[in-house]
């Protein structure tokens, strides 16, 4: 399945950048509690970062996508369980192994919608080594059940407030670059007009005045100027 068709099933649930609800940060406390562990986070994984609905144990709301456990989740069928991190080829160089929050122990399970997009992650986590067991694995799975039985409700319920009719999309969400100054940087195109593009970014302050977009499933270069700096976004004026 396509990225695209991944960040639109994302789109599709209008849970990015919303305020903690309690119904998802019971599973988060659950978690915690089932698996005696202290760190647990329902994660969405956009263009460029992964984004906390909710956490337990961590005190950032997002992180950059590439370095993230999380990332590696959604890309497999299977449920990603790594019992030493410091031990894995694949995360022992990690800067989230080497540094804050100092992750040894990962268990994470895709968020799949119904049909098969895997949206983000929940996931156990401990900062020292510790065994996992197939019932411990079946377990997390039926609490990322409940967080995609959660976010398919508010989708119905939105949907019924509107009369049944299908509610026009808020967010239109695709991956991208920015590039400038001999560097690139991932960012997530939230509103895109012939004139004009609204982007998330990491590290909005780091950017300069003038950049090039592209758009991934595109790859066409267009240079900006960036028009507004928000908190995690940044507006860009076409200039050609």
């Amino acid at each position: 399945m396509s990225e695209q068709a991944r960040l639109d099933a994302l789109a599709d649930y209008e849970v990015l950048d919303t305020p903690a609800e309690q119904s998802f940060d019971r599973l988060t406390r659950l978690a915690t509690d089932i698996f005696d562990v202290p760190m647990s986070t329902i994660t969405f994984i956009d263009g460029h970062r992964q984004w906390f609905k909710s956490r337990q144990g961590m005190q950032a709301c997002e992180t950059e996508r590439e370095p993230a456990f999380c990332n590696v989740t959604i890309q497999h069928t299977r449920p990603l369980v790594v019992p030493d991190a410091a031990a894995d080829e694949r995360f022992s160089e990690n800067p989230f192994v080497r540094g804050a929050p100092h992750i040894r122990f990962y268990a994470g399970i895709p968020l799949r919608s119904p049909a098969g997009q895997a949206v983000g992650s929940i996931c156990a986590m401990d900062r020292k080594p510790r065994v996992f067991s197939e019932r411990d694995t079946a377990v997390l799975a039926e609490l990322a059940g409940l967080a995609i039985d959660l976010l398919e409700m508010q989708k119905r319920l939105r949907k019924a407030e509107s009369g049944g009719r299908e509610a026009p999309k808020s967010r239109v969400l695709q991956a991208g670059r920015l590039h400038f100054m001999r560097s690139a940087m991932a960012c997530t195109i939230r509103s895109l007009s012939s004139t004009e593009a609204s982007v998330g970014v990491i590290d909005a302050a780091a950017i300069p005045d003038r950049v090039a977009l592209v758009i991934d499933m595109e790859g066409v270069s267009r240079l900006c100027r960036v028009s507004a700096r928000n908190l995690g976004s940044l507006d860009l004026a076409f200039e050609s």
